[in-house]
């Protein structure tokens, strides 16, 4: 009967969580910025000189990624701290990082179809 190894504390486990804390407060403050001026945009909207309909979507698409930034990200975010700071954990901890991250990534991919479709 052999004891199985134990799982080494990693030392460096705080630098994946401090890269994507700063990192989502850098992003959503510019993706709070890109979505309010996206918003803006349609103001000279009307009826007669009716605003692309993919315009419209991918700032729908927009607004809600970063209303999920404000639930996303804080989850995230505590499970990527949160978590035990051992090997075995890495691969989770990355991938909490990736998906606090998600709305941000969402609303850079939406720029473009709004850069392309708006008039």
């Amino acid at each position: 009967m052999s004891a199985e190894p134990a799982d080494p504390l990693r030392l460096d486990g705080w630098i994946a969580p401090a890269i994507v804390t700063v990192a989502a407060v850098i992003l959503s403050c510019a993706a709070l910025m890109i979505v309010l001026f996206a918003l803006m945009g349609p103001g000279s909207c009307d009826a007669q000189s009716a605003c692309s309909w993919g315009a419209g979507a991918t700032r729908n698409i927009m607004w809600t990624a970063a209303r999920a930034i404000l639930y996303v990200t804080p989850l995230g975010l505590f499970v990527t701290w949160v978590l035990p700071w051992r090997s075995r954990w890495t691969a989770a901890r990355r991938r909490a990082a990736a998906f606090a991250l998600l709305p941000h990534a969402v609303i850079a991919a939406d720029l473009l179809p709004l850069l392309v479709f708006s008039n």
